[in-house]
C-alpha cells in the first residue's frame, strides 16, 4: 500500500496541523502571561496594528494568487510561472506575512519576533522536506530549485503565462482558510482588553 505523500516527507509535515495548534495555544499563553518587555508609544502601537491588518490582508491575497497560479497542478508538475516563478513556496511566504501581521496586531514587538521565529522553526523544515520529495519525483525540479529562491521572493524572476486554468473550488477553499485569520483581529482586541 502506498504511503500518503505527507507521511513520506517526515514527522513535521505529517503532523503539521497538530503542531500548529499547539503553537497557537503556546503563543496565546505567552501573550497573556508574559509581560511586555518593550513598551511602545500609543501612536507606534496603532501604526503596528494597522500594518498588521494590512499584512494579514496581503497574506490572504498572496495565498489566493498562489492557489490560482498552481491551478490544481500540485503533485502533477512543477509550476514555474506567476508567484512560483519568484518563490518556490509562495503559499508559505503569504502565510508568513499573515503571521507577522498577527504579531504586529498585538502591538508587541517581542510577540511579533516570537511568531516569526516559531513560524520559521516549523515551516522551514517542512519546505526542506517538500523540496526533497519534489527533487526525488520531478526531473525538472533541480534546475528550478537552483534558479528560484526557497522562501523570500526574487521579483526580477517574474514569469507569467498567457492563460491560466482556475480551479474555483481550490481557490474558494484557500480564501475561506485564509479568511479565518481575520478572526484574529477581534480576538486581539479581546485579549488586549483582558490584559
Amino acid at each position: 500500500m502506498k504511503q500518503p505523500r505527507l507521511k513520506t516527507q517526515g514527522f513535521i509535515n505529517f503532523h503539521r496541523k497538530s503542531i500548529f495548534r499547539l503553537l497557537v495555544v503556546g503563543l496565546i499563553c505567552y501573550l497573556y502571561f508574559v509581560p511586555n518587555p518593550w513598551k511602545l508609544s500609543p501612536t507606534t502601537v496603532r501604526i503596528a496594528e494597522f500594518a498588521g491588518a494590512l499584512l494579514i490582508f496581503a497574506g490572504i491575497l498572496g495565498r489566493v494568487l498562489a492557489t490560482i497560479s498552481i491551478g490544481g497542478h500540485k503533485d502533477r508538475k512543477i509550476m514555474q510561472t506567476e508567484l512560483y516563478s519568484i518563490c518556490r513556496n509562495p503559499l508559505y511566504f503569504a502565510s508568513f506575512l499573515m503571521a507577522i501581521g498577527v504579531g504586529l496586531l498585538s502591538g508587541r514587538l517581542d510577540f511579533t519576533v516570537l511568531i516569526m521565529v516559531a513560524y520559521l522553526a516549523i515551516f522551514y523544515p517542512m519546505m526542506l522536506n517538500e523540496a526533497k520529495y519534489l527533487r526525488d519525483h520531478f526531473d525538472d525540479f533541480t534546475e528550478y530549485e537552483a534558479r528560484v529562491p526557497l522562501f523570500f521572493p526574487k521579483l526580477q524572476l517574474w514569469n507569467e503565462r498567457q492563460r491560466i486554468d482556475i480551479n474555483f473550488g481550490l481557490v474558494k477553499r484557500t480564501l475561506m482558510d485564509g479568511s479565518l485569520a481575520l478572526l484574529v483581529i477581534p480576538l486581539m482586541i479581546l485579549i488586549k482588553k483582558l490584559l
